[in-house]
């Protein structure tokens, strides 16, 4: 089980920088914060516009290849699934009542679940 630690803890610290770009770049992507308004009342930083590039276009400008960092943001997410279910396992080794762990898990896929059926 030591080796499920280590991994877990060597892939965070590899992958965790462009994870939180890429998980900050999401919260202001999904209130629209990075387009302009269409009656010119709001226009996003320019610094706003090229964060939101890499998360949308995988470049720092819309147009030019991203071959490579579109391989990053594969290779980020597989990283990203390997980790969260090594923290699964380790919850599991590590916590004195699986039942806590098995209904957070239940509750991490329920509630999204429910909230996207209710449209909220």
């Amino acid at each position: 089980m030591k080796w499920v630690r280590s991994l877990h803890l060597y892939l965070g610290c590899v992958f965790a920088p462009l994870l939180i770009l890429y998980a900050i770049s999401g919260v202001w992507q999904v209130y629209r914060l990075n387009d302009a308004a269409k009656d010119g009342s709001y226009t996003p930083p320019a610094w706003l516009k090229t964060i939101s590039s890499v998360h949308l276009h995988q470049s720092l400008a819309k147009g030019t290849p991203a071959t490579l960092s579109k391989a990053i943001g594969a290779v980020l997410g597989l990283a990203l699934a390997a980790t969260a279910a090594l923290g699964v396992v380790m919850a599991y080794k590590y916590q004195r009542r699986p039942g806590v762990v098995t209904l957070c898990l239940l509750a991490g896929i329920l509630l999204p679940g429910l909230l996207l059926v209710l449209r909220l």
